[in-house]
Order: C-alpha cells, then sequence, then structure tokens
C-alpha cells in the first residue's frame, strides 16, 4: 500500500518551510516553528543535504537554505530518498508473502501496469510545485 514514511513527510515539510523563508534557517528555528522532533530533523536535514536539496552552513550563524538544484528534483527523486520501494500495493514488493497468490488475479497487472503509471507520474511532479 502507498504510504509515505515520516521522514518523507517531515522532509517535506522542512524544505517547505525553509524555501518560503529564502534565507539560512537554524535547526532550532525549525524546530520551533514546526514542533517536529529535533534528533529526527536533524538527521532528515543531514539527508537532504547529502542528496543536494539543502546547503548547510557550520558555525554560529549556520543552517540550512535551499539548493539551486530543487528545480531538478522530481517527487519521485525526493520520494527515494527516504523510502526503499515506491509500491502502490505491498503485493508488488517481492518480499511479500501473500496468502491470496494462488488466487489472485491482478497482481501482475499491479505490479506491471499501475505501478508502472504511478511511478511515471511521480517523475512528471516537479518537487518545487509542491513545496512552492
Amino acid at each position: 500500500m502507498l504510504a509515505i514514511t515520516k521522514q518523507s513527510d517531515y522532509g517535506l515539510i522542512m524544505i517547505s518551510y525553509i524555501y518560503k523563508k529564502k534565507q539560512l534557517v537554524t535547526l532550532s528555528e525549525l524546530i520551533e516553528a514546526t514542533d517536529l522532533p529535533q534528533r529526527f530533523l536533524a538527521r532528515i536535514a543531514a539527508e537532504l543535504v547529502k542528496n543536494g536539496l539543502l546547503i548547510s552552513r557550520e558555525g554560529k550563524s549556520g543552517g540550512y537554505i535551499i539548493s539551486s538544484d530543487i528545480k531538478k528534483f522530481s517527487l519521485f527523486d525526493y520520494l527515494k530518498i527516504f523510502e526503499t520501494d515506491i509500491l502502490i500495493s505491498s503485493c508488488v514488493n517481492k518480499d511479500f508473502d501473500c496468502k491470496f497468490e494462488k488466487i489472485c488475479n491482478h497482481k501482475d497487472f499491479i505490479k506491471n501496469k499501475l505501478n508502472a503509471v504511478l511511478i511515471k507520474e511521480l517523475k512528471k511532479i516537479k518537487l518545487i510545485t509542491l513545496i512552492n
């Protein structure tokens, strides 16, 4: 079933907030403004920096700012940072053991068609439109 993790969700909140500020934002400001957990936000921010969505500045006057590369990212690219698989149904996962496998007629359709459509559409959506 398609569901995004808290990391993906919190990351969107984080980059949306930073994008709208248009300046360096400290982790403490993010925590105060969003009421999200500090330890979790620090890990998410590190992943976003590592993947080129945020730029971090060290020091007393440091913080995070949006990378200009954000315009290149699709929603699919963003979700792949935190999601191991982007699947429309758990039965598409090769490790899923379905008790209805013998009587199911739609697994191949979901796997080969519906999931492909989902990914294709996620690749069309620019992340910038989501946070703007």
